[in-house]
């Protein structure tokens, strides 16, 4: 028997941590290997490599972004080579098992945690034994298909390492490392898979720590733990920041999933004297700051310790900081979110990811969907489309708002203008900006195909058309423009020196700043005129430098 294991990504940079697990833990004792692909592969191109490896058993991790692909590939493959077994698991199957085994012609689920499943499979069929012992297993029988809910929880200390793959060690540095040091919520987020399984459990930190020196050790710089709550046991969680800063690689960068009003003074004090800066990088999910919503939802959240802790760690400069808000929840109307959004822009987290409630199978909020009057769709990921207090055309203007939001704000091309444009013409209302933005720009531009220098040009119309005068926009969009390209851009603006003027500028540059040669200014040197200072907003005349020599990229900004 040839099993066949299959990722399918969001991303090339991802990995699937599942498969690794099911891999390392059976690979010794029965004929085992897994392959990875991202959701821009084609569909050709995957059920092609599949069928290379002449598998006689194909298993797929299930996830939101990746399913409707996988049914697609599994009738594929079922209409090729119909003797082949498909085998499912992973979060978006381990629940409605029925429904699955209806719509694709599957043979086996694996529910929940698979590895001791998953290798009692492959005994059983080796052997030609029964199946119906093997707990977490749903199989189909003739027309009809058997489930066995019996839940297995298999002792940490009996998993073999997913890390340590011969086949992954030179592709370390280029890939995310999820990092695994618990498993379980001890929270119950109606709208969460994670509060189907309130049990906590620890993996064993010696052995946390060794696979961290492992991977740092082989190049590996991303990592992203998956705890739901990493903080949730104050020691355990000190004595790993602790350990990161003591072993730590250059360039190495560490994501959590925070509760942020459990955070312990004593971690952000710690984090905030010890910790090198951007090291560390927490995901705090705020989702909403209205308490009935919150209430219905039964999250627990205490937002004036939250934004305390948020403040704190703030003020220390070390941590990078990722809010997120889920627009959609229970009675949480247009203005109640609008009210939400700019409670938490105003903590000026470097990162605020606005996400729509999705509808997961299995969850609380799903099976409560007449309840609020719910519309969502009915393919992965399963977005609301509106609810009875939340209309179809303000989740639409909320959209235009949160695109706008990821390409001005999140990416951090245009900090200085954008920031300026806020606290100038939106302060009261720091989502107004976003969403009228936003709304401009479905109207008159396409939301693909443009360049960096595009974003510039629509900013400024857009605020023409708000009858904002754009003088010092102008110049802070210039400095931002020139600040993140690496070699010469394309020039949208009008050049406000004359060569004349730029030999002049150039010579006083040498000689007040000793640093630079003519040679150099001249071959690599681009100065430009501004009448705001990017960092200050005071008015003046400033004279902005950018060299773009491949060994020197100075930013210089100077009065004369």
């Amino acid at each position: 028997m040839r099993t066949l294991l299959v990722g399918i990504n969001a991303k090339y940079i991802h990995t699937n941590l599942a498969i690794r697990y099911l891999y390392t833990n059976t690979k010794d004792d029965y004929n085992i290997k897994f392959i990875e692909f991202t959701i821009k592969d084609t569909k050709k191109h995957i059920v092609n490599e599949i069928l290379k490896f002449k598998p006689t058993l194909v298993g797929f991790s299930c996830y939101i972004w990746n399913i409707e692909i996988i049914k697609e590939l599994i009738k594929t493959i079922k209409q090729q080579q119909p003797s082949i077994k498909i085998l499912l698991g992973g979060p978006e199957v381990s629940y409605d098992i029925e429904y699955w085994f209806q719509a694709l012609p599957i043979d086996y689920i694996i529910s929940q945690e698979g590895v001791y499943p998953f290798k009692q499979l492959l005994k059983a069929l080796k052997e030609h034994q029964s199946l119906k012992t093997i707990p977490q297993l749903h199989y189909r029988h003739n027309e009809d298909f058997y489930t066995n809910h019996t839940q297995y929880m298999i002792d940490f200390n009996d998993l073999k390492s997913p890390y340590r793959i011969k086949e992954d060690r030179n592709k370390l540095k280029n890939k995310i490392q999820y990092i695994e040091s618990s498993r379980g919520c001890p929270y119950q987020c109606s709208y969460c898979l994670a509060s189907l399984d309130n049990k906590v459990r620890f993996f064993d930190k010696d052995f946390i720590k060794q696979e961290l020196l492992y991977l740092m050790n082989h190049g590996a710089k991303v990592f992203k733990f998956l705890d739901r709550t990493f903080n949730i046991r104050k020691d355990y969680a000190l004595d790993l920041f602790d350990f990161i800063i003591k072993n730590h690689k250059k360039d190495c960068v560490f994501q959590f999933e925070i509760t942020g009003d459990l955070l312990d003074e004593e971690i952000i004090n710690y984090l905030n004297e010890h910790a090198p800066p951007h090291l560390f990088r927490f995901e705090i999910g705020i989702q909403s700051t209205n308490d009935q919503t919150n209430e219905l939802v039964l999250r627990k959240q205490d937002f004036k310790k939250l934004k305390h802790n948020i403040l704190s760690i703030q003020n220390g400069q070390k941590i990078d900081l990722h809010l997120d808000l889920i627009a959609g929840l229970p009675k949480e109307n247009y203005q109640s979110f609008i009210k939400t959004f700019n409670d938490v822009f105003a903590l000026k987290p470097h990162e605020l990811q606005l996400g729509f409630l999705k509808m997961l199978r299995g969850t609380k909020i799903r099976n409560e969907a007449k309840l609020y009057g719910y519309q969502f769709h009915d393919k992965a990921p399963y977005e609301i489309k509106s609810h009875r207090d939340l209309t179809k055309e303000e989740i639409t203007k909320i959209h235009a708002a949160e695109e706008m939001l990821e390409r001005y704000y999140n990416d951090h091309r245009f900090d200085c203008t954008i920031n300026y444009i806020i606290n100038t013409y939106y302060q009261n209302n720091n989502y107004q900006f976003f969403e009228d933005f936003g709304v401009f720009f479905k109207k008159h531009f396409k939301l693909h195909g443009y360049q960096l220098h595009d974003l510039c040009t629509r900013l400024l119309e857009f605020l023409n058309n708000q009858k904002i005068n754009t003088t010092h926009v102008n110049s802070l969009l210039i400095y931002d423009y020139l600040k993140s390209a690496k070699t010469r851009p394309k020039i949208w603006f009008e050049k406000q020196i004359s060569k004349k003027e730029k030999h002049t500028l150039f010579h006083y540059i040498i000689k007040t700043y000793q640093k630079y040669d003519l040679d150099l200014l001249f071959r690599y040197g681009f100065i430009e005129k501004l009448t705001l200072h990017p960092q200050t907003y005071k008015i003046g005349t400033y004279y902005l430098l950018k060299l773009f020599a491949s060994s020197n990229q100075d930013v210089l900004i100077f009065e004369k």
